[in-house]
């Protein structure tokens, strides 16, 4: 017989305990609490949005009166509420509707998809796709604007990669593209030129930075879309998520959402800082963390861009590219710039989170925080850098050393997502990639996310993927982590780098009754069946915001709640 999730009110009376009786009991539970000091536990109670007690199931329950909701775990395992440290919610409020290209299409597939998506949609100023794969396109190169005006030739077309950073447009899209970029008098994008002709290719490396100039982007925000992604989080047990990449003029989703008591998970907010942004618009960030300040919807944090990805020569490595022994790839500010934004940042107080996927970015940005905590003195910014995809053996130590936290997506790392990577960086760098393992030993605060939507939103294929890792021959990979490794990035690792390790990333006295129940139970599954692990039901602030005994949450629909990522 089927397990039942049971909501109910116990009709106790408190006896036994001389405070009020909790408002809300998990009882008959297999509890993980990331507690050191209490690790296994068999129930807990909250009174006021605050764990009060966790431990025996007898004991527990005594406290109830007939006015506590229990919510009974029919003995599953129950875990903290999962915290996506790096993820980019908001895209799903800028985009509305777009094409689905995340099963990798070949060429033709693509132009038959948009040529049918345009077709029936007449009235779209912009046709918007997003995951397609430059490998699996058939091209020997990158493709171009030609290959789409094929199938639309009278509106902008943009499709963005898996990648989260490259943009493929068509000849009105190049058009429109370089129309606002004039007007703008900014040189943004990464707007790709022939080598011979200098005309566009169509190819944008940081497509996101023109699509923000355009109106007829912006006007398709959609705050359903924002709802839907928010509840799609909620279904995999993301109780607290850290979107990294948000514009000033797109807080007020947000806000809106909790003005209102809609939100169903915890947001912490990144204000996005592209290059060129004036220090005049500083105090408008200052303005945001005083008027979005608390634990259900915080700003504090500034996202910078120092490289881009290895796939399209874009980040900046230490060494040549194996695959273009003349690069090394760019930085996005020289280091004098960037220098001068992170200690101005930090003077005044802001997170700062780097995007650095090269090891020569990833340097850069740990000697701009060093040079910015000797200048200012300003000590637990817990400034992060995003990706540390390679890493030099130098640097690793310095995480620990400087209070860096590495924010790592450990489905990037997958053998399957991987060739042109490997292709790009060569296997000696591929060996000793994503070195979670090594940044623990060293005492680095490892925290882990998603980055959705260019992987999945689903934390438990992030966790499978560290665990079950594996070189590119298929053997285990020595940089694998343990299941309690990586729930603990994925929890604690992920909340201090969140700033709010004292509410959350455990079940102990004292902090938040977020939590998540889970089927079958993690710790007694094959390796293999991580990524099938499933949400029963998720508990933000003892109220229970999702419940599915029977059916795993669906998927987002890229056709409605999805949006291209941003690495």
């Amino acid at each position: 017989m089927r397990r039942a999730l049971i909501v109910a009110h116990l009709r106790g009376s408190g006896e036994g305990t001389s405070l009020p009786a909790p408002t809300f009991i998990l009882t008959n539970a297999r509890i993980w609490t990331g507690d050191r000091s209490l690790p296994e536990a068999e129930a807990l109670a909250a009174r006021a949005g605050r764990i009060v007690a966790v431990g025996a199931r007898r004991e527990i329950e005594r406290s109830a009166d007939s006015r506590t909701e229990v919510l009974d775990a029919a003995g599953r395992r129950v875990i903290p509420g999962l915290i996506d440290a790096h993820v980019h919610l908001i895209w799903a409020y800028e985009l509305g509707h777009w094409i689905d290209l995340s099963d990798h299409p070949p060429m033709i597939e693509v132009q038959r998809r948009v040529r049918e998506y345009a077709h029936g949609h007449p009235d779209e100023e912009i046709i918007l796709g997003h995951g397609f794969d430059y490998a699996a396109l058939g091209v020997e190169e990158l493709p171009t604007a030609q290959d789409l005006d094929t199938t639309v030739y009278d509106r902008p077309v943009l499709l963005t990669s898996w990648d989260g950073h490259t943009g493929w447009g068509n000849s009105r899209f190049v058009e429109r593209a370089q129309s606002v970029l004039a007007k703008s008098k900014r040189d943004v994008g990464g707007m790709q030129r022939d080598a011979k002709t200098r005309r566009p290719t169509g190819i944008f490396t940081e497509s996101f930075d023109v699509t923000a100039l355009l109106p007829e982007f912006t006007r398709r925000r959609s705050i359903e879309g924002l709802e839907r992604i928010l509840t799609a989080a909620s279904g995999y047990g993301i109780t607290t998520a850290f979107d990294v990449q948000v514009p000033l003029d797109t807080l007020e989703a947000y806000e809106q959402l909790r003005n209102r008591n809609a939100l169903p998970l915890r947001i912490r907010v990144a204000i996005y800082h592209p290059r060129g942004t004036p220090k005049q618009r500083y105090p408008e960030f200052m303005n945001a963390v005083a008027t979005a300040h608390d634990d259900w919807l915080g700003v504090g944090a500034v996202k910078l861009y120092l490289d881009g990805v290895q796939e399209t020569g874009t980040a900046a490595l230490l060494e040549p590219y194996a695959n273009d022994p003349a690069s090394r790839g760019t930085t996005v500010y020289s280091v004098g710039e960037f220098d001068a934004i992170v200690q101005d940042l930090d003077r005044r107080g802001f997170q700062i989170l780097t995007h650095a996927c090269g090891d020569r970015a990833v340097r850069l940005a740990l000697d701009a925080y060093a040079k910015a905590s000797t200048l200012n003195r300003m000590l637990g910014r817990r400034h992060r850098i995003e990706h540390c995809e390679n890493l030099s053996s130098e640097d690793i130590p310095r995480f620990a050393q400087l209070g860096v936290i590495p924010c790592m997506m450990p489905r990037h790392s997958a053998p399957e997502l991987t060739r042109r990577w490997r292709e790009a960086v060569g296997p000696h760098r591929t060996r000793r990639a994503f070195p979670w393992r090594s940044l623990l030993r060293s005492g680095a605060a490892l925290a882990f996310a998603s980055d959705w939507p260019v992987a999945e939103l689903n934390p438990w294929v992030g966790i499978h993927a560290a665990v079950a890792r594996t070189v590119p021959s298929g053997s285990p990979s020595p940089l694998r982590l343990t299941l309690e490794e990586a729930l603990t990035a994925y929890t604690q690792g992920a909340a201090f780098a969140s700033h709010c390790e004292t509410t959350r990333g455990s079940l102990a006295v004292g902090k938040y009754p977020d939590l998540v129940v889970l089927s079958p139970d993690p710790f007694e599954v094959p390796v293999e069946k991580l990524a099938a692990v499933r949400t029963v039901a998720t508990v933000v602030d003892g109220r229970t915001v999702f419940a599915d005994p029977e059916n795993s949450p669906p998927p987002p629909s890229f056709d409605s709640d999805a949006a291209p990522g941003i690495r």
